[in-house]
């Protein structure tokens, strides 16, 4: 994950402290020159002694001592600089270097210039206390290394290997991802090794950018020089994890959990201290299980954590996280309203704000928090990822869909279904983007047709409407003409739906001459008004379950009712693999039971079987998943009896990109109509887009 590795900048402060290889030898020998005083030279070979034993403050209070005596002496200036940077105070070194270049070699006055850049990276990586300047340390190492760079020749910037590798670490936390996998590809290409403590950075770019598999490689190669880098075993967990590989990326967070002990001791303490590597080890592990399906499990994690942190920003958001993931969008958000208030510099929580409100469809609300995290964090691949989102979801938006299906009866050449022999049906529906942030204009033309005894029948609609969605309620209403030679009534509808809660909704809906009704009826020029309501309750993700009443006004003056009821339970959860048992039921009726159409003046239904989900293929916000469907029930008809019923069904689910789905498979029944069997086969296909 972009952003994740807040890694240690030790390696490169000792890189800095160190310099790589300082100076040479010759460097250190200070010749003695003609006419010095016995004391100047026995004070530098001192001052070299104790530099070789590594005791610096010794060495530079002898330097120090010989500058106030001889103020123009160049080897103890040039050495106390030099000192200074062996320190750590790369820029006090760097000021003496440019008040007196001519003292310096070449090679110490890269080193210097190096180590000033190095210490300037230091502190753009440590964590600012005001969010609106937490990255102006970086911006001005990255100024500084550009006018470095820009200073030297061609070859001196070829033969400028320290500076390149510390431009990778410059732009990973200006999160300029692609610039730093780019300019890590430019150092392989010239034959030269990344240091791990770089490799890292890499890694996490890598990550940013979705090459999962390459910054695994990264991260495992900088992980084997680090043994036991707490940060690097994470950002390794999540590129398995993005690479599709569940179980290492759980085994990696097990083998963290148990290396850190929550309240680590010290020999003879009485107490143990906290241990925050086991609270992020706990916290990413409970969020790589709920990637793999497993939310109940995550959510129970992540919850008794709470219970001993309840204060913790981060951990508050990532529970509002699953509680978006187990369909509690008002939960989540107020888990995500907690963590901001925790902490408002919290951009995880922000973002998983704003996806809750546009989930609530309260998108004024949300508009706020986007806007503010795209002027703060342009450049932040999760910001940037949620303004993708934004787009899919406010802009415009439909679906395309077509349709076919044959029904053959047996042991006869007619046959009694209200499909015909053939039934198809193809038409377009599309929603404008967003007009102030609660209505669409709607247009959609559709064309349903049937086969009855050799005579094709139409159902052919254009129309367009209005969408209002706000907070819990939605509406929309349509208006839509025939064009066929069987009814010329102007279909009028309303459809409204209400977000009682999480886990209750319910809707209802209105038509005056229903596109919907019956084609047979169509036929004998028959049209009908209907009405319908609706509820739905979904406790979780793990189950569902539905009911249905519709009434229709035909109008030969037939009154038929319709209820049904559906539900769904899971049965098996696996990061790739989801099977639920479900199960439907129905019963209807009639009040003629002279109508020219299929109308039983009672049948009732009720079918059980299974649903098998597979991501067969996954990258991201694209994947190829298959749907198989298998179900079988009793039917009964009044004055004909029961049956057996099966039914089957094949789909697959072609996600093209965030917002853009093809769907399409086939399906298979034997059903009953008038005591005939006969067997439906149909195929159909479906393009989304929008969110």
């Amino acid at each position: 994950m972009a952003g994740l590795l807040n890694l240690r900048l030790l390696p490169l402060a000792l890189a800095c402290a160190s310099g790589f290889s300082l100076y040479s030898p010759a460097t250190r020998a200070t010749p003695v020159l003609p006419g010095a005083a016995p004391s100047r030279q026995s004070g530098l070979e001192e001052a070299a002694h104790l530099r070789d034993q590594r005791q610096w403050l010794a060495a530079l209070a002898i330097y120090e001592r010989l500058l106030a005596a001889h103020p123009d002496d160049e080897d103890a200036y040039r050495m106390r600089a030099l000192t200074l940077a062996d320190l750590g105070n790369a820029e006090r070194a760097w000021q003496l270097y440019r008040a007196r270049p001519s003292v310096f070699s070449a090679a110490q006055a890269e080193r210097l210039q190096n180590d000033r850049l190095a210490r300037r990276i230091v502190w753009g990586g440590l964590y600012a206390q005001d969010t609106a300047s937490r990255l102006d340390e970086m911006k001005q190492a990255e100024r500084l290394m550009v006018e470095h760079l820009a200073s030297l020749t061609a070859e001196q910037r070829a033969a400028a290997h320290r500076p390149r590798l510390d431009s990778l670490v410059i732009l990973n936390t200006l999160e300029k991802h692609d610039e730093v996998v780019a300019a890590y590809r430019s150092l392989l290409a010239d034959g030269l090794q990344v240091p791990p403590y770089a490799l890292a950075k890499v890694g996490d770019s890598l990550l940013a950018t979705r090459h999962p598999e390459e910054a695994a490689a990264a991260l495992e190669t900088s992980l084997a020089a680090m043994p036991g880098e707490f940060d690097i075993q994470l950002l390794l967990a999540y590129a398995y994890l993005e690479s599709e590989q569940h179980e290492r990326a759980l085994t990696t967070l097990d083998a963290l959990v148990k290396a850190n002990e929550p309240w680590p001791r010290a020999p003879g303490a009485r107490r143990g201290h906290q241990n925050w590597h086991r609270f992020d080890a706990d916290t990413n592990r409970a969020m790589v299980t709920a990637y793999g399906n497993r939310l109940q499990e995550a959510q129970t994690a992540l919850e008794a954590l709470a219970s001993i942190a309840p204060n913790n920003a981060g951990l508050q958001s990532r529970l509002g996280n699953i509680f978006s993931m187990r369909g509690w969008t008002g939960r989540a958000l107020e888990r995500q309203r907690m963590a901001m208030t925790l902490d408002p510099r919290s951009t995880e929580a922000r973002i998983g704000a704003t996806e809750s409100l546009l989930a609530l469809d309260r998108v004024g609300d949300a508009r706020v928090l986007h806007d503010g995290l795209l002027e703060q964090f342009p450049g932040n691949t999760h910001v940037q990822r949620l303004d993708r989102y934004w787009d899919a979801h406010l802009g415009w938006r439909g679906r395309a869909w077509a349709a076919a299906g044959r029904s053959d009866a047996e042991g006869a050449s007619t046959t009694a279904s209200p499909l015909g022999n053939r039934d198809g049906e193809y038409g377009v529906y599309i929603e404008s983007p967003m007009l102030a942030d609660r209505w669409r204009l709607t247009a959609q033309a559709s064309d349903a047709w049937a086969d009855f005894q050799g005579e094709r029948v139409h159902a052919r609609h254009t129309g367009m409407g209005l969408l209002y969605t706000h907070d819990r309620l939605s509406l929309e209403a349509q208006a839509s003409r025939p064009d066929d030679r069987y009814l010329d009534d102007t279909a009028v509808g309303i459809r409204a739906g209400w977000r009682a809660s999480d886990t209750l909704s319910a809707s209802a809906a209105a038509f005056h001459a229903d596109p919907e009704a019956s084609l047979q009826a169509r036929r004998s020029g028959i049209g009908a008004d209907s009405w319908q309501a609706g509820l739905v309750w979904t406790p979780s993700e793990q189950g569902q379950l539905g009911a249905r009443y519709k009434h229709w006004d035909y109008d030969d003056g037939n009154r038929r009712q319709e209820l049904g009821v559906y539900g769904q339970r899971r049965w098996i959860t696996r990061p790739h693999l989801l099977v639920d048992m479900i199960g439907d039921a129905y019963a209807s009726r009639g009040s003629r039971d002279d109508a020219p159409y299929y109308n039983p003046s009672q049948d009732r239904a009720f079918n059980g079987g299974v649903r098998i989900d597979h991501v067969a293929w996954r990258r991201y916000e694209r994947h190829l998943r298959q749907r198989l469907e298998i179900t079988a029930g009793s039917y009964w008809q009044q004055g004909h009896g029961s049956a057996w019923v099966p039914r089957a069904s094949y789909r697959q689910e072609l996600k093209l990109g965030m917002g853009h789905v093809l769907d399409y498979g086939i399906s298979w029944s034997r059903p009953v109509y008038d005591g005939q069997r006969e067997q439906h086969v149909a195929l159909d296909i479906e393009y989304r887009w929008g969110e």
